[in-house]
This record gives C-alpha cells, sequence and structure tokens, in this order.
C-alpha cells in the first residue's frame, strides 16, 4: 500500500507576514501504517488564527519545526487503518493538518457521525472546537451572557465572532459588532441579526462605541486585541462587566512585541472581570455546546457562511486571506 500524500510544510520562519516564500509544497508518500494508526483523506480544513502563531520561533501555541507540515485541525475520512477503534469509511475530527492525507494515531482522531441536516464539514466549522465551541464556551460558560446585556464581538464577521454574534442574539442580549468595511458590516445586520455595526476600518470606533452603548458594554468577546480592546475596556459598565479573551489576532504578526491595553485600570474602577480561556480546559461543556449548535443548524436559525479555497497548493494564500480579512464568516481550505 503505498498513498501518495501532498503537503505544505514550513521552509523558513516569516519576518512579520508571511509570504509565499515562507512555505514548500511537496509530494511524500506514506508506505506503512503503524499499529493504531489511521490514514484519512483530508476533507475540510479549518483556517485559525493560531495557525500563525506556530510558525515562529516561539508562539502561544507550540512551534512547528522547519520542515514540518503546517498544522491545522480538520475533518476527514478514513482509508486505511490498522486501528481495532476506527475503520475505514469512518469519519474523524483531529489535526489533519496542511495536505490531502493524513497519518494519525487512532488516539489522535475523534469519531465523528454526520446527521441528518449535517455534513461533516461542519465539525471544521460551526461544530468545530476552534469555532462553534470556543464561540459557545467564550460567551456562555466564560463570558455568563445573560437576557439584556449589551455585548460587543470583535472580529465579528469571522468564524467565531458570527456564531457569537447570533447566540448572543438567541440569549436576549444587544450585539453590537466591530468588523473591516461595510460589506462585512452588513452582514453582521442583515444575516447575523447584531443591533449595530460598527467599521473599525472607516469610523472611530471609541465614538460609536459611546453613541451604541451609553450605559457601558457588559459582555466584550475579543479576537482581535490592540487598540480595540481599550475602547471597549474604556466604555465598560459601571459594574460587573466581563471582558473575554479569545484571541488577539492584531498581535500575531510580532509576537516578540505584543502590545497589552493601556487601559486596564478601567477593570478595577468598574469592578470587571478580564478572563482569558482555552476551550479545551472547558471539554465538559462540549456535549452541552454541539447539542444546541446542532439543534440550531437543523432548525435554520444559526447560520455561518462556508468561504472554500480549493487545493492544497492555496493553504498559504488562504492564510493571508484570513490575516487581511478577505473572507466572510468560516474560512476552510478543501484539499
Amino acid at each position: 500500500m503505498t498513498i501518495q500524500n501532498r503537503r505544505v510544510f514550513i521552509k523558513q520562519r516569516p519576518d512579520g507576514m508571511p509570504t509565499i516564500n515562507d512555505f514548500g509544497i511537496e509530494d511524500v508518500n506514506i508506505d506503512a501504517i503503524p499499529a493504531d494508526h489511521i490514514v484519512a483523506k483530508v476533507d475540510t480544513l479549518s483556517m485559525d488564527a493560531w495557525i500563525r502563531t506556530t510558525l515562529n520561533d516561539e508562539g502561544m501555541h507550540r512551534t512547528g519545526d522547519i520542515g514540518t507540515t503546517i498544522r491545522a485541525l480538520g475533518v476527514g475520512q478514513i482509508v486505511e487503518s490498522n486501528s481495532d477503534n476506527l475503520a475505514v469509511g469512518d469519519w474523524v475530527y483531529g489535526l489533519m493538518s496542511a495536505q490531502t492525507f493524513a497519518l494519525l494515531p487512532d488516539s489522535a482522531a475523534t469519531k465523528i457521525v454526520p446527521e441528518d441536516g449535517i455534513a461533516p464539514s461542519a465539525f471544521a466549522g460551526p461544530l468545530g472546537i476552534t469555532t462553534g465551541l470556543t464561540a459557545w464556551v467564550g460567551l456562555i460558560a466564560v463570558g455568563e451572557v445573560q437576557e439584556n446585556d449589551v455585548v460587543v464581538v470583535s472580529g465579528a464577521a469571522g468564524a467565531v465572532g458570527s456564531i457569537v454574534v447570533q447566540l448572543a442574539k438567541m440569549r436576549g442580549a444587544t450585539v453590537i459588532g466591530i468588523a473591516g468595511g461595510p460589506a462585512k458590516c452588513q452582514y453582521l445586520i442583515d444575516d447575523l441579526g447584531a443591533d449595530i455595526a460598527i467599521d473599525y476600518k472607516n469610523s472611530d470606533v471609541a465614538k460609536q462605541l459611546k453613541k451604541a452603548a451609553p450605559n457601558g458594554v457588559n459582555v466584550f468577546f475579543d479576537n482581535v486585541g490592540g487598540e480595540i480592546l481599550d475602547h471597549v475596556l474604556d466604555n465598560l459598565a459601571a459594574a460587573e462587566a466581563r471582558v473575554v479573551i479569545c484571541g488577539a489576532i492584531s498581535q500575531y504578526q510580532h509576537l516578540d512585541d505584543v502590545r497589552g491595553p493601556k487601559l486596564y485600570l478601567r477593570l478595577a474602577e468598574r469592578n470587571a472581570m478580564m478572563k482569558g480561556f482555552v476551550v479545551s480546559h472547558h471539554a465538559q461543556k462540549y456535549p452541552e455546546a454541539m447539542k444546541e449548535i446542532s439543534d440550531l443548524m437543523r432548525s435554520g436559525d444559526l447560520v455561518l457562511p462556508e468561504h472554500v479555497v480549493e487545493g492544497i497548493d492555496n493553504f498559504p494564500e488562504a492564510l493571508f486571506m484570513l490575516f487581511n480579512g478577505n473572507h466572510l464568516g468560516n474560512l476552510v481550505v478543501r484539499p
């Protein structure tokens, strides 16, 4: 048995924004399957901001060595198995990485069972750990959103942000989404049901926030960091606001010189809380989150557009797209 696998690997460390020269693409053979391993044909890869941090010498997530396949989570279908736990034809979720076939230990592959109305690719999107489950855990388990809260979401037109906006609205919150450009702001209002959209590229965010939330912000779900985080800190509600740090995509190009919040003293002044989270620390909440999201998908009450990039050779371009903001909703690669 020989399977030809095409992969994208780290050729050199990026200096700032990655360029195409930082990546290599090659064909390699999978000639043998060790005991307790499987080979999955990669179906869908989730393009997540954390991937960028793995290209650095030191990062928030485990750094990839030069020459290693770039890590990415996704779903695939098993085509070869040397496992007692997983069989050919099973769909699995895991660290598929930027390649067409993934050789994985069975312990690193989670079997998924697609249901009527829910495609396997949903597990790299609304039901994915880094997308739908991250949104649910951050907003509900960490942010403890309540009816009548004023909720602000940065990166609101991205995959996680899109789901946060909808879940917050379903819980009776007033939702303010921050995104870049008129098209994304219109998407927040028309497609996701946000009450207000703020265009950070073409407006004064601080001024617009004060106008949109005159009594302050109760929950801030932050995917961006940097200046936007300071603007929201300056406009927190007078008591018991919750700032949820999910990510900081504005800082991932220069992790050796991260800009922290200047206005963190607003937390003390207004008896507020700021808490970061890693979704895997809340695994006990996954069943509850997946049931709610699945039900909402089947009823049509939760939507998440897919922006699909075809072909594993275009994985680097998809990564650039993620940071340039040239996508809407859930950005995925179909190898």
